[in-house]
Order: structure tokens, then sequence, then C-alpha cells
């Protein structure tokens, strides 16, 4: 947001917290630091290095060839593969869409505030599991003694125990049970910022709940649609464990192919070569979509207010500072959507159903209609909440290997976990990363957004969507990346090195939520503050940081819960040197399947719902 500037004694200050001028370019080069020289370089260098020259045997030379480029374009394998990476990503958007609509819908609509902020709190809470852990899940539920298995053979559906993975749709399950919770509340947001009024004059009108559904919700909601169908391809597109844990030998995606020219075959210049390929792939659908479509770029601060106190939405309260980080936490997942700025994928949402519900009266219609919705909110739930469910039951089991269900009782796995040196040198590994990784990206995202609210740039745009960035590119990129840079400077293999990944990876999140924090700040208070003979630091430190305190320590918090869970850039940057919990879960799962791993899991799912409550508790209701 521009500041005028007046001038003092010579020294230009700023009108809306008496900053100097000359400050601005202070302020903003910390977080450019971190984001050109430690963020931008890294991805130029993996530009320039997939035209290095491979030598086999693990080394590689300074050069330029299109060798990498070449194999990569022309092999019917890797082209092959490029192909199934997209259409199991469109698949998981296309079915993540279909199941998500119904229930973010409900959810919009209901008129108990209590229930829908525990539904969503359960789904927003289930983001933060690390893929590792919920792709164990899925291993458990269809394994050849696990529970769908079981069920198909007590029901008679299945003649004998059979396994439904690894597979294509094996896969396919996992893939949209993780991604489904981004496709809800992106729609969720959407939906639930529809005016009101317009559904009621519809229904005076005389127009009944599919009319109505086909003529003003679903044309006001195909925002929400766009962006969350992109940003589930996307995510999607980048995912390396669950097609790894989940998938065939044949369902190998470009990502895992990535990871293994490069921690396998050591052959960095083609692995550099695949990664931009995947980027290309990124930005070609980018830009199909946006080309296609008759969208504008929806504001990635979330100016949309989201309510979620007393039923229905109605018109929408402004916040007052230190309140709402609730709908400002969504907001920040949403925003990463709708940063994408994307909307119309397409019709064929609203069926016309209209005729075979005009003999029925109004209220036995709409009651039928939410009785079918409540059915099958409650079996989306039990779809998000029973994997997490199964984990957490195996993890007593007192048999030596992991079954379900468990034939008894017993707490010995946890007695190993919290005993075994191995699993508590990669627990003190990740919360020491995670740490570190929630203070770099607070003190990154919080200087970009204050130096973009409180001061005016040239390139004001530019800066913004640099903020934003890091969440954009895939994580196996930005595991490839930041491995090339710190094998040039000598740092990869270190805790130091994931630090940084994690930490410039996950800055968008504070820089979401707090510069929606200075932008709810009523600026009398600074103002009273400098008039009063405070000087900018001191105006800063005892006004702006306390009326902004929650969205700080809440965005600090989203970054640890997230780098605490992340596997792929740090299993890139470790080099076998650095053990976290998620690595140890998913080696262990490569080679062996003792029920210890259920115990660590279910120890981090424990950590994920601490901070959840401790950011609920911090807002003061976390959908409030």
């Amino acid at each position: 947001m521009a500041t005028e500037t007046s001038t003092d004694d010579g020294a230009g200050e700023s009108g809306r917290a008496g900053l100097k001028a000359n400050a601005k370019w202070y302020v903003l080069s910390y977080p450019l630091f971190w984001l050109v020289a430690v963020f931008l370089v890294p991805l130029s260098m993996l530009v320039v290095f997939s035209f290095w020259v491979n030598i086999p045997g693990g080394q590689y030379e300074m050069g330029f060839t299109l060798e990498n480029y070449a194999r990569f374009l022309t092999s019917s394998l890797y082209l092959g593969q490029t192909w199934l990476t997209i259409e199991l990503s469109l698949v998981t958007a296309v079915l993540s869409l279909a199941l998500g609509y119904p229930i973010a819908y409900y959810l919009a609509r209901m008129n108990r505030p209590w229930l829908r902020d525990l539904l969503l709190l359960t789904i927003i809470s289930s983001l933060w599991v690390t893929y590792v852990i919920r792709a164990y899940a899925w291993q458990v539920i269809l394994a050849s003694g696990g529970f769908l298995s079981s069920f198909g053979v007590a029901v008679g559906i299945l003649s004998e125990p059979r396994s439904f993975y690894p597979g294509y749709w094996g896969l396919v399950v996992g893939m949209v049970y993780v991604f489904l919770p981004f496709m809800i509340l992106t729609l969720y947001s959407s939906i639930r910022n529809i005016d009101d009024e317009l559904l009621e004059a519809s229904k005076n009108l005389g127009a009944g709940p599919a009319r109505t559904f086909r003529k003003v919700t679903y044309p006001l909601s195909k925002n929400g649609i766009a962006s969350g169908t992109a940003l589930v391809f996307i995510l999607a597109l980048g995912s390396y464990v669950l097609p790894r844990l989940l998938g065939s030998s044949s369902e190998r995606t470009l990502p895992v192919l990535i990871e293994q020219q490069i921690m396998s075959e050591s052959n960095y210049p083609f692995g550099a070569a695949m990664s931009i390929g995947l980027i290309v792939v990124v930005l070609a659908f980018l830009w199909v979509m946006v080309r296609f479509t008759n969208v504008t770029a929806a504001s990635l601060s979330g100016s949309d207010e989201i309510t979620t106190d007393g039923g229905s939405a109605g018109p929408k309260p402004v916040a007052s500072p230190g309140t709402g980080v609730g709908a400002r936490i969504r907001s920040a997942v949403v925003g990463a959507a709708a940063s994408v700025g994307l909307t119309r994928v397409g019709a064929g949402i609203a069926g016309s159903v209209d005729s075979l519900v005009t003999t029925i009266d109004s209220s036995t219609r709409e009651s039928i209609i939410w009785v079918t919705f409540r059915a099958y909110v409650a079996a989306a739930m039990a779809f998000i909440a029973v994997p997490l469910a199964i984990i957490v039951a195996v993890s007593v089991t007192p048999e030596e290997f992991l079954t379900f269900p468990p034939g008894g009782f017993s707490v010995r796995w946890y007695v190993e976990f919290f005993t075994d040196l191995s699993w508590m040198g990669a627990l003190a590994n990740s919360l020491g990363i995670a740490l570190g990784a929630a203070i770099l990206s607070t003190t990154i995202g919080g200087g970009l957004a204050f130096a973009l609210d409180r001061f005016d740039y040239r390139w004001q745009s530019v800066l913004g969507g640099l903020g934003v960035l890091p969440i954009l590119v895939p994580p196996v990129i930005i595991g490839v990346a930041f491995l090339v840079f710190f094998l040039e400077v000598g740092f990869a293999g270190t805790r130091t090195a994931i630090v940084v990944a994690h930490g410039i990876f996950y800055a968008p999140f504070p820089f979401i939520l707090i510069s929606q924090g200075l932008r709810e700040i009523d600026r009398t208070y600074e103002e009273a503050a400098m008039n009063l003979g405070a000087s900018p630091v001191r105006t800063i430190r005892t006004i702006t940081y306390p009326l902004l305190r929650a969205n700080v320590i809440s965005g600090a918090l989203f970054a640890f819960i997230l780098s605490l869970n992340e596997y792929i850039i740090a299993w890139l940057l470790s080099l076998f040197l650095v053990e976290t919990i998620p690595i140890e879960i998913f080696n262990q799962l490569r080679y062996s399947y003792p029920p210890t791993i259920a115990a660590a899991s279910v120890v981090f799912i424990g950590l994920t719902v601490v901070v959840m409550t401790a950011i609920d508790r911090l807002s003061g209701g976390i959908w409030d």
C-alpha cells in the first residue's frame, strides 16, 4: 500500500508510522536477500545445470549440451511417465471437485456453527499430517490383511483376502484423500461468500433448490471451482510420497523419476532437465487455464471477508486487530489457490432435476436434500478421519508386525519409540529444523508484508508475487534446486540447508497472514504513539507488534507444523546424513513394517493437534 511522505529536518518520514523514507530499502533488503539470492538463484542454477555434461559414475562437468533435454523429450519411457503424471493429477483434481463440492456446499449453508467449526477443524487438521503418514494409513487399509480386504471377505464380495495396492486406483484413492481438503476449503470460502439475499430472492421468486443452485450458486462459485481445481492439480503434479508408496513400478510419476536420477543415479544434469520439464508442465497448465477462461486474478490477501458465527453468512463484519485469525488461516490456504487466479473449469456440475421434485412440497423437498447432504458429509468425514484412526489402532498392537484389527492392546511400541536413540535423534532433528524454519519463514514473510504495506515500491505487484511464489513451485523442484545450490556452496547434507529450504518454501504462509493483519490495524494507534514522541522502532515494538501478535505467531506455527511434516525436500537435502521423523518413517516403510512406525505417526499426529489447538486458543476460536 502506498504511503505519502513528508520532510522533517531533511529526513523523509512515512505518514503511517513515521518511518524514515530510506528505511523502505532497509526493511525490504532482508526478505529480498532470501527470496532472490537464496531462492531465485538456486532455480536459475537449476536451469544452468540442466545443460551440463553428465559423466557416468556420479560425476558431471561444466559445459553446454542439449543431450539431457533430447533424452527426456525423445524417450518413450519419460514421455509416457510425464503423461501419466498429468493424467493422475487431472483425475485427482476432477474427483476431488466432484466429491468436495457437495461437502463445501453443505458446510457453507448449515445452521449450526459449532458443528461446522468442528468439521472444518477436522479437515484443516488433516492437512498438516505428513503425506508419509497418510500414505501409510492407506497402505494399512488397502493391504491384503487390511480393513478393505477384511470387509470384502466378511460381506462375501471377496472369496479371499487381496491387496489393493500398489496399483493405479489405489494411488488415485490415496491422492484424492490427501488433496480433497484443499478442494473443500477453497470451495467453502467461495460458496460462503455468496450473499444470502441472492439465494432468498431466488427462493421467493419460486425457484427450487436445484434451480437456485444452477442459476445462482454455481455461477457465483466458479472462481472457487477453478482455483480449487488448479491448486489440487499443481499439488498432485508435484507429489512424490504417494506414487512412491502406493503406486506400482508402472506408476512412477515424474517427481519419483527425478528423485531417482538425483539420489540413485547421481545424474544431476538429467535430473535438473526433468525438473525444468515439470516446471514447464505447471506453467503450460496455468497458461491454458488463463488463456481459455475469463477470470480475473483473485486477491491473494483474502479480501473477501469470511465469517462463521451465527449460521448463515450475511454482511461480513471487519475483524478487529488480533481477532479472526481462524478466517485468515483459512484464507492463507485458500489464498494459495486464489493466487493461481483461475476460474471456469467447465460446466456440468449442476444437473437439471427440478422436474423430479416439482410434485413435492418445498419443506419436504428441503428436508430430503439436507438429510442426503448429512449422510454424504458423514461418509466424507469418515473417509478423512478413519485412516488416521486406523493408525492409532494398529499402534497399540502387541504383535511384532502391523496388523489390523490389532490382536490386543500394548504400549510397547510407544516405549520403544521413546527409548530408541535413532527415533529420538530423528525427533530432535525434526523439532530443531521446524523451529528454525518457523523463525526464518516468519521473518521473511513478515518483513516483506511490512515493507509492502508501509511503503510504496515501483514493482509492488511483482514483489507481492515473489512473496507467494515458493508455494507454487512443486516441492521436489525446490529440493533439487536447493540441492544443486548447496552442493556448490558446501552446505548439502546439513540441518542448516533443510532449515533454509523449509524457511523459504513456507514463508508465504506468514506473509499472507501478516499482510492481512496489517491491513486490519487501526492506524490511529500508531499515529497517537508517534505524536506522543515514540520513535518508529518503539512504535513497532509497543503498538504494531502487539496488534499483530496473533497473526505473527499463527504464521510461525503454520510454518513449524508444515516443516515438521515435510519429507521430500528434507530427504533430498539430507544426503543420508540427517534423519527426520518423516524420513525415518518412509525408510522403514520401504524395508520393513514395524509397529513403531504407527507409534511414531501417532506422536506426530498428536503434535499436529497440539499446534492446531494452540492456534485455536491464540485466535480465541479458530473459526470466529
